[in-house]
């Protein structure tokens, strides 16, 4: 359905890619993360707000970043146990988020994935 894909703004998106379940759990018991992701939604909102005509496409890629770093979090599957650390949990949102389109498409990260602004991530 076409409809529950279609985002009319920051915070319909944030709705839907950030569970709130999620960002509960992060608030009470992952304090960093919880202010690492409070940053991105930040930065991905004033990357939103520069958006013109001029720049679009040199700003989709750091988009495209802000988008694959929800992701990941989301992946995650956080729980009250804490198998990992708030550290390792920023760390490996950011060592992975350039690749996640890549591999979400069927790439090993040594194959050279074809021309698409999916992979263009920063």
């Amino acid at each position: 359905m076409i409809s529950s894909i279609i985002y009319t703004d920051t915070k319909a998106y944030l709705d839907k890619v950030l569970d709130q379940a999620l960002l509960d759990l992060l608030k009470s018991d992952y304090p960093k993360v919880y202010e690492h992701v409070q940053n991105l939604i930040v930065a991905m909102e004033q990357t939103i707000q520069k958006i013109d005509s001029t720049n679009f496409w040199r700003l989709m890629p750091e988009i495209l970043g802000y988008d694959s770093r929800f992701v990941l979090l989301n992946s995650l599957q956080l729980s009250e146990d804490k198998l990992l650390t708030e550290i390792e949990i920023i760390q490996m949102i950011e060592r992975d988020f350039p690749n996640l389109n890549k591999e979400f498409c069927g790439y090993s990260l040594k194959e050279q994935e074809h021309e698409s602004l999916i992979f263009s991530v920063q």
